[in-house]
């Protein structure tokens, strides 16, 4: 499957929206997605547009995105049937078996920088179940 850059940027905020505790901040970022910034910038700007997304805080200059602050996107209904439609993700799945469905398309396209991040989602979804079954929770 080709995704373009708006897909791979949508696609990488849901699956980091999976966890109990998304940390959009430390994981949504162009160097992460292998992205080239302009470009991350722009497919935030269309994503917020098209109301996949929202909560994005964008510096603009002369009606141009040069940074985007990312630690309020969240996924609108809109934006979580769009990923589950193109993927063909159930709803019904948990977040945990979402992400592993994720990871598995990641390694069949290619997408490596994807396949790290879902990786590291999987192991932080882990730590928190465990956290929680051992009464360690914050």
């Amino acid at each position: 499957m080709n995704l373009d850059t708006k897909q791979k940027v949508l696609i990488a905020i849901y699956t980091e929206y999976q966890k109990d505790l998304p940390d959009m901040r430390n994981t949504i970022k162009a160097s992460l997605l292998g992205i080239e910034n302009q470009a991350f910038c722009v497919a935030i700007e269309k994503l917020e547009n098209e109301r996949l997304i929202k909560g994005a805080n964008i510096a603009k200059a002369k009606g141009r995105a040069l940074a985007i602050y990312t630690d309020s996107i969240m996924m609108t209904p809109e934006g979580i049937e769009y990923v589950e439609n193109k993927l063909g993700i159930e709803k019904s799945m948990s977040g945990v078996e979402k992400v592993q469905e994720m990871t598995k398309k990641s390694v069949a396209w290619g997408w490596n920088e994807f396949k790290d991040i879902t990786v590291q989602v999987l192991a932080e979804m882990g730590k928190h179940g465990m956290d929680k079954i051992l009464g360690k929770e914050e």
